[in-house]
């Protein structure tokens, strides 16, 4: 039955290769048909313009230099209107670069239009010694060894017969040798697959030797690809690397499954070196990382080093020596761009590839000496590939993120009974990173003054090094380690500013001033406390701006913005954390200081950007801290902590309703000029607007001071009730102003809400007034209470009809006739319905003449309003 499946596999390929030969051949006969037709079509002009040459010859013959010349006029207008020659103006076309993938795929395409059916008839060999290995295994006619030996036979036949017909140059054509190569693959394919079957399903050999026969046809097959190409190029990549899960010894043996991964990765690199094919490279690394990451899971305590010693030799072998050759010959130092720095393939993606991950792994893992000696032996190794490439000067800030891993996974200090601990485990190992680092920058820096990356690494680590150091050392022990970190601080920024003012570029000095201002800043920082660090930065994103305005220097805003982001989250934080509790600072609450002190910073940096788009992100930061110091403080003055979103107080949830109201009007105005950033201020504006909706409604319905016996305060107008209604009202209205450029509809129904709490707040005002703290609906109403509402509201209708008559709104005028007519409802049927003499008559007089009164001035202003 197999052997069926297998000759119907055959024919089938055979069946659908004929078809491809139809298709292509109907392709060319089309093909040369076009061309027929053009020839022709040339022929037959060239043989019109050599006629006419002969015309013009013959006119122009001297023995008719008699003749009358003709008149223009007598020239037919058909003839006489001169033809236009020049040719129509060539469209600009933009030629659109194709990438690396597409033109990779286009290289396979064209490949298998030419040779397809090369690469079939070595798909067909392969099969072909499979069914073969399979049929002397389930037919019985020989012996297993005579059967594997049969196969063994026919592959090393093929692989002979490639040989030979590459030897005899017989259709040798430079790489694309391709039926040599199908042969050789074909040979290679049947005898791995006779081996497996020797060891999976015959027993005839162990592991051991399996492994080192599956891998000596594999390398076989990569040394042949050399001469041969591509094709068996691939299979002898994929091959060997695949013989490992091929074939399993059970030894576990880390060290073993590396060595076997590097010897494959330097043979597959001399293949695709050879070959010059850049996707064998993808192979390779493919191939080199997945077992690399194999690794990461089967290491222990005892075999750090192992995977240590394999990732630095990938990267020495992978990219170093892929771009300086073996001799490690210095490559480029001349200074480049950021943005060239940042756009460099493969090198960085590769470097990723194997240093993140064996970061990851020394943070997870137990941190030992191996560790330690594994990270020191990156940063030497980093720092020594950037003397020989400056393309490579951004792994400098790879060098100090892993010391910076290394030091917060270091051996932790809990004994700070003895004052030289500062010397140790962490802290000592910090030290002498911060020091090695900045003394590598500031010495090529100086031999190398234009390249950026120096002079950065100079300035930045001993600040990120001890400012490590600092959030990781308890507040008990500071007071010891205080001193000494102040002095190299301090010492570390004399030294920046000393070298500023030798004959430095523009960019150098820029940098060696931001460090120095960064040590002075962090040692200050350490007097204070933890709030100090908020301010030292903020105070650092000032003196940044104002170092770029003094040397009008072209830096990039990402490290600005990633500042004062990182200083945006801590602020947004630090009111929930359990340390700033009950922080003070001068004597004061610490929210009252660093908050007005960040936004007065933010703005006054955000001033030296006038043309620039960080101007509007240092403004937004501003206006952040803004909105967390009103959000913050006034609970906390109120209640004595911050906000608990699920726990407000009837008092606290008041206040937030009002804040997040404002802050959302603020960020909607915001929006209207903040160019790119406008869609994400509308954004926040519009969420923080519903989230005050919902606390409104949730005061409205559940906390209402009219349906139960809550405490709004016992002064008059100055009370609980203007928060709660009327600043709300306010709020609306200016609401309804900023969204109606968004949505007409809705500024309407914010306008209706604005007008509902208008009147609630009225309403509870006047009741307050009467009533005191309490102003519950169960409370007696006396009438000079009821007087007093309609007095109050015939006084606003009156007024707002008069200022919809001045500023000639419609709306305006109708709602003021409107509380106008509810009055005078109010009047007849409560005030007074229970009056009786001349108190009654008095009323009616009253209100008459003041509608007559009010009606008189409506049409003096509507006079007024037509003249």
């Amino acid at each position: 039955m197999d052997e069926l499946i297998g000759l119907a596999i055959i024919v089938s390929i055979a069946i659908v290769a004929g078809a491809i030969c139809g298709l292509v051949a109907l392709v060319q006969l089309n093909t040369l048909k076009q061309e027929v037709a053009v020839l022709k079509l040339k022929l037959l002009q060239f043989e019109l313009s050599s006629n006419a040459a002969k015309n013009e010859k013959s006119s122009a013959d001297p023995q008719v230099d008699n003749a009358i010349p003709l008149n223009r006029s007598d020239i037919p207008a058909a003839v006489n209107k001169p033809a236009s020659i020049k040719p129509p103006p060539p469209r600009k076309t933009i030629t659109k670069k194709p990438s690396s993938i597409e033109l990779l795929f286009k290289q396979l395409r064209a490949g298998f239009e030419k040779n397809w059916m090369t690469w079939i008839g070595a798909i067909a060999l392969a099969l072909g010694g499979v069914f073969l290995a399979k049929y002397s295994l389930e037919a019985g006619l020989f012996s297993p060894a005579m059967r594997l030996s049969a196969g063994g036979l026919f592959g090393i036949g093929l692989i002979a017969a490639a040989y030979y017909l590459h030897y005899k140059r017989i259709v040798f054509e430079g790489f694309n040798n391709y039926i040599p190569a199908a042969l050789a693959s074909g040979g290679f394919m049947t005898c791995f697959a006779l081996m497996f079957l020797a060891y999976n399903s015959f027993s005839m050999l162990s592991a051991e030797w399996a492994f080192i026969g599956l891998a000596v046809i594999t390398v076989c097959a990569s040394a042949m690809a050399i001469k041969l190409g591509p094709l068996l190029a691939v299979i002898g990549i994929i091959g060997a690397y695949s013989v490992p899960v091929w074939v399993n010894t059970g030894s576990g043996q880390l060290f073993s499954l590396l060595i076997y991964v590097a010897l494959v990765s330097v043979a597959a690199a001399v293949v695709a070196h050879k070959v010059q094919r850049v996707w064998l490279w993808y192979l390779l690394w493919v191939g080199h990382i997945s077992w690399y990451l194999v690794g990461l899971t089967l290491f222990n305590y005892d075999t750090v080093w192992v995977i240590g010693v394999f990732a630095l030799l990938s990267i020495l072998g992978l990219i170093a020596i892929a771009r300086l050759g073996l001799g490690f010959n210095t490559l480029e130092v001349r200074p480049h761009s950021f943005k060239r720095l940042v756009n460099l393939f493969p090198d960085h993606g590769l470097l990723i590839a194997f240093i993140a991950p064996l970061m990851i792994a020394m943070l997870l893992s137990v941190f030992n000496l191996q560790w330690q000696i594994v990270a020191l032996l990156s940063i030497a190794l980093l720092l020594f590939l950037v003397l020989k490439n400056s393309r490579w000067d951004a792994w400098q800030g790879v060098s100090l993120l892993i010391a910076l891993l290394l030091v917060v996974s270091a051996k932790q200090t809990y004994a700070f009974d003895d004052a030289l601990f500062i010397f140790k485990n962490e802290y000592g190992l910090g030290l002498l990173l911060a020091l090695g680092l900045s003394g590598y920058g500031l010495y090529f820096g100086n031999k190398s003054p234009k390249r950026l990356a120096f002079h950065l690494l100079a300035s930045l680590s001993m600040f990120a090094l001890v400012g490590t150091l600092y959030a990781m050392i308890p507040n008990t022990a500071l007071a010891t380690a205080y001193p000494l970190w102040a002095v190299l601080l301090c010492l570390m920024s004399a030294v920046l500013i000393k070298f500023t003012q030798n004959n430095t570029t523009l960019w150098q000095r820029f940098s060696y001033w931001v460090g120095a201002n960064a040590n002075i800043t962090l040692a200050i920082t350490m007097l204070l406390s933890d709030s100090g660090l908020t301010i030292a930065l903020a105070v650092q994103v000032l003196l940044l701006s104002l170092l770029i305005k003094k040397y009008n220097v072209a830096m990039p805003h990402w490290p600005i913005k990633a500042l004062v982001a990182a200083l945006l989250l801590r602020l947004t934080l630090s009111p929930w954390t359990p340390s700033y509790d009950e922080l003070s600072i001068f004597g004061l609450h610490w929210s009252l200081v660093v908050y007005p002190l960040c936004i007065g910073l933010f703005f006054a940096a955000a001033k030296c950007f006038n043309t620039s788009k960080l101007k509007i992100w240092l403004e937004g930061a501003a206006l952040h801290c803004l909105a967390l110091f009103v959000t913050t403080e006034t609970s906390y003055q109120l209640v004595g902590h911050y906000p608990q979103l699920f726990s407000l107080s009837f008092y606290e949830q008041v206040l937030l309703s009002c804040n997040l109201l404002a802050l959302g009007c603020v960020y909607l105005y915001r929006a209207q000029s903040a160019g790119q950033l406008g869609k994400l201020y509308r954004t926040a504006g519009l969420i923080l607007s519903a989230l005050a909706g919902l606390l409104l409604i949730s005061t409205t319905l559940d906390n209402n001071p009219l349906l139960m016996r809550l405490y709004v305060g016992e002064t008059p107008i100055f009370n609980w009730v203007i928060l709660i209604w009327l600043v709300p009202s306010l709020l609306a209205l200016w609401l309804a102003s900023l969204v109606k450029s968004l949505n007409a509809k809705l500024s309407q129904i914010t306008l209706g809400v604005s007008g509902l709490l208008a009147l609630l707040a009225i309403n509870t005002l006047i009741r307050q007034y009467w009533q005191g703290g309490f102003i519950y609906l169960d409370k007696a109403t006396s009438d000079a209470e009821l007087y007093s509402y309609s007095v109050i509201w015939l006084l606003l209708g009156a007024l707002v009809v008069i200022a919809g008559h001045l500023k000639q709104q419609r709306l305006l005028q109708n709602v003021g006739l409107g509380i106008l007519g509810a009055v005078i409802v109010k009047v007849f049927l409560i005030d007074m319905a229970n009056l009786t003499g001349l108190l009654k008559a008095l009323s009616f007089i009253g209100l008459g003449l003041s509608l007559v009164g009010l009606s008189w001035l409506f049409q003096k202003l509507r006079k007024r309003s037509h003249s």
